[in-house]
């Protein structure tokens, strides 16, 4: 059963602790999300799951006695806290350019460094403790540029498993 997303639906990131709200519906399998940094992002449907703020809290569980430690609780909103220091740099050429059909490969790099350095830059200027860059994995030469643009930074960063996305430590 597929569940049927309409936009302005809160959702949760299924691979991530993130959420965010659906801004628009792209095909039948892509939806374009706004997560917590306020960053777009094109997500397939099977990533994510719709967040129902009515059931979201310990009153839609009825009347419990909670005797859990408090350090418990505070220990998660401080996570929670620390997961918004966290920024996210989309480069995937369709959430930066509706018109990249029409330029070279050399133009799209171009537009992507650019695009990654500006957000970069505000992110430096920012209370965050970490950037990730997603520039998705490709033949490398767009995450071989940003980590070049990294090292003239003098940034720390180390790349994500699968080789998509850089983490820069700040």
């Amino acid at each position: 059963m597929k569940i049927m997303f309409k936009i302005g639906d809160k959702v949760k990131f299924i691979k991530s602790n993130d959420y965010g709200t659906i801004r628009s519906i792209i095909s039948e399998r892509k939806i374009q999300v706004e997560d917590s940094s306020k960053f777009l992002s094109v997500v397939n449907y099977n990533d994510i799951i719709k967040f129902d703020l009515n059931t979201d809290n310990m009153q839609a569980y009825g009347n419990l006695e909670s005797n859990k430690d408090s350090s418990k609780t505070n220990n998660k909103k401080n996570q929670e806290r620390s997961n918004l220091n966290v920024i996210k740099i989309d480069l995937h050429i369709e959430n930066i350019d509706e018109d990249y059909h029409f330029m070279t490969n050399y133009e799209i790099v171009q537009k992507q460094l650019s695009n990654c350095e500006s957000n970069l830059i505000k992110g430096l200027n920012s209370n965050a403790n970490k950037i990730i860059i997603v520039h998705g994995i490709g033949e490398g030469v767009l995450k071989k540029e940003i980590h070049h643009l990294l090292n003239s930074y003098k940034l720390r960063y180390y790349e994500s498993l699968n080789g998509g996305s850089t983490e820069v430590m700040l």
